[in-house]
Parts: structure tokens; C-alpha cells; sequence
């Protein structure tokens, strides 16, 4: 566990100083109970414009929340919300939320704000927080709004196949999911680094990401299993990179909120 830690404080520290120029997510995964939806749709429009206010002060990038599919109260979590940072530092504060709604809601007196902060975490559980680190992504001018897809692929390298499996990532995944961004039939493709959790329970090195402009993008282009269109050549290595990691999870997500 020491080694462990002592290898996320050295990545950490490794990019603190090209923190400007790298994005670093917080993901979070809810569960919201049935016949909660309601409330959680209340408590997510009340952060909306502490977000906003945190945007603003330059704590955060943007902030979006998604819901999830299949997202039944037994296949998991309904909903996530991603906070994007340009500090790794940042990301791993969380930022002083209190204060941001302060100036987010002038008029409410502190104690009535503290109740609400405090009521707000009845309409959810959160059941899991990653910390993710942009590796790549496709050149492209998508521009991400309320009803846009994403497909979230768990990928796990294996076991001493980390560098080996990302760098498949880049050599072959990538110009394959940049050509079908050029083709329109994708609107971005991303490559993230899963900085914690980690360890050998954690069943996640990586996740991938392909956005769509909504469902009937994603159906037309995915709507049923396809082979990649490819040489034989570039097949061989796809079969060699496929056999790098396990794909563990997928989720399809709608963008339902989003602050930029």
C-alpha cells in the first residue's frame, strides 16, 4: 500500500508543473432510489449554480451531469457527475463548496445554506469517486451539449502490460476511432488514466470514451455489434491489442446538465 501511494504522490507531483496545458477528471457515481429521481433533479439544479461560481473563480473547468444506462437500481448507478481540473492538485482538494455556494445564493442566511448542503446528501448515495488523467483524444471541434452520448468503457491493462496496453491505445485505437470522427460517424474519442483508485481490487487502469451528438448518431453508427473496417494487418494488431486488457463494464450516458 505505501509503494502504492508513493507512486500516485510522485505522478502527482510529476504533473503539477504541466498542470495548465492537461485536464484531470472526478468522476462520480450516485445512486439515487426509487421514486428519488425527483429530489436528486432538485439537489443537482441547487449545485448547478455553485458549479457555476466555481467556474468562475477558475477553481474548475467545467462541470456536467449524466445519467446512465442500463442504471436500474440493480445494475448499479443512475447517474454520474464529471468535474474537469486543470491542477491535479485542485482535483484532489474538491475546492471549498460552502463558499461557493455563499456567493452562489447571497440571500440565503449561512445556517439555512448549511441545512440545505446537508439535506441534499439524502436524495443520493455516492458510491464511487475516480480520479482520471486525459491521455489523448481525437482532434476534432465537437462541442458538447445537453443530449449528447458517451460511452464509458472500464478497461483493465493486464497484469505488467500497463505501458504496453496504453501505447495500443495510441498506435491503434486512436487513428481507427479519428478516422471515423473525420467520417462523422463519431464525434470524439478519449483515452483517460485512472489515477485512483488503484490496487489489485480496484479493476480499472483506464477508460475510454466515444461521445456521440445523441441517440440516433449512436445507433446509427452502433446500433448493432461491427467489426472495424480495416486491412488485415491492422486487424492482427487490434486482435494483439485487445488481448492487452479486459473490458470490465460499459455504460451508455445522456448529458443532462452541463457548466462551461
Amino acid at each position: 500500500m505505501r509503494k502504492i501511494l508513493l507512486f500516485i504522490a510522485m505522478a502527482l507531483f510529476y504533473t503539477v508543473g504541466m498542470a495548465q496545458s492537461e485536464r484531470f477528471l472526478v468522476f462520480e457515481f450516485m445512486k439515487v432510489a426509487d421514486g428519488m429521481d425527483t429530489d436528486y433533479w432538485e439537489t443537482e439544479t441547487f449545485f448547478e449554480k455553485i458549479h457555476e461560481q466555481r467556474l468562475e473563480s477558475g477553481e474548475i473547468q467545467s462541470w456536467d451531469l449524466w445519467s446512465l444506462k442500463p442504471g436500474g437500481t440493480e445494475q448499479g448507478y443512475q447517474y454520474l457527475t464529471v468535474t474537469v481540473y486543470n491542477d491535479p492538485v485542485k482535483a484532489m482538494a474538491g475546492g471549498d463548496t460552502f463558499e461557493a455556494a455563499k456567493k452562489a445564493y447571497p440571500d440565503m442566511r449561512d445556517e439555512e445554506l448549511k441545512i440545505k448542503l446537508k439535506e441534499s446528501l439524502s436524495s443520493r448515495e455516492l458510491s464511487k469517486r475516480i480520479f482520471l488523467k486525459l491521455v489523448k483524444s481525437t482532434e476534432d471541434n465537437f462541442k458538447m451539449g445537453v443530449g449528447s452520448v458517451m460511452r464509458m468503457n472500464f478497461m483493465e491493462a493486464v497484469e505488467g502490460k500497463f505501458q504496453e496496453y496504453e501505447q495500443a491505445e495510441l498506435d491503434v485505437f486512436l487513428p481507427i476511432h479519428q478516422k471515423k470522427v473525420n467520417e462523422e460517424s463519431l464525434s470524439h474519442w478519449a483515452l483517460a488514466r485512472v489515477l485512483m483508485p488503484s490496487g489489485s481490487k480496484a479493476r480499472m487502469t483506464h477508460m475510454t470514451f466515444d461521445w456521440f451528438n445523441g441517440y440516433l448518431h449512436y445507433f446509427d453508427t452502433y446500433g448493432h455489434h461491427q467489426a472495424f473496417n480495416v486491412d488485415v494487418e491492422t486487424q492482427k494488431k487490434i486482435d494483439a491489442a485487445i488481448k492487452l486488457r479486459d473490458l470490465n463494464w460499459t455504460y451508455l450516458a445522456t448529458l443532462k446538465k452541463t457548466v462551461k
